[in-house]
């Protein structure tokens, strides 16, 4: 008897423990402060660095007037904050388009080794469950950028929005 009301006190105790809220390191704090926007010439550069270092050719192309204007309409932002809804989690909103031609998707994130990695876990709603995690590397955390490298080595550069 004594093991079963040790039991129910405390499954009671888990179930009304209180969540912490998420805290944030400086470098938290930093990533949250804004909304990154994708920077779509910066990230073709660092594409087109990558073919001049294996292949020795050049290719200078920056997006101009009005292309620059369709290319950064359907690019997307990058919302890193902690969760409005559960104080205790990190959550993101990476939005693609603007107005009623936008889309966005939602999920969970993290700080992975050292905070040198962002652990990034996407809500898939069709299956009603989290999407496998992607880490991506921190290249460069500024006020003024965002630098982070997926495993396969795609870079994704960032200013603010």
């Amino acid at each position: 008897l004594s093991f079963i009301l040790t039991a129910i006190i405390f499954v009671f105790a888990a179930c009304n423990e209180e969540k912490k809220d998420a805290t944030l390191s400086e470098k938290g704090e930093l990533l949250t402060s804004v909304t990154w926007k994708y920077d779509t010439n910066a990230s073709i550069k660092g594409t087109t660095d990558d073919i001049k270092d294996t292949t020795g050719i050049t290719a200078d192309i920056e997006l101009k007037d009005d292309v620059k204007s369709i290319a950064d309409f359907f690019t997307g932002t990058l919302r890193f904050g902690v969760d409005t809804k559960d104080p205790s989690k990190l959550s993101y909103e990476r939005k693609y388009g603007k107005g009623i031609f936008s889309t966005s998707v939602l999920g969970f994130w993290e700080f992975g080794k050292d905070e040198k990695f962002i652990i990034m876990r996407e809500w898939d709603d069709v299956a009603g469950k989290e999407k496998p995690p992607v880490e991506y590397e921190i290249l460069e955390l500024t006020k003024e950028k965002l630098v982070i490298k997926e495993s396969d080595g795609a870079e994704h550069f960032y200013i603010p929005n």
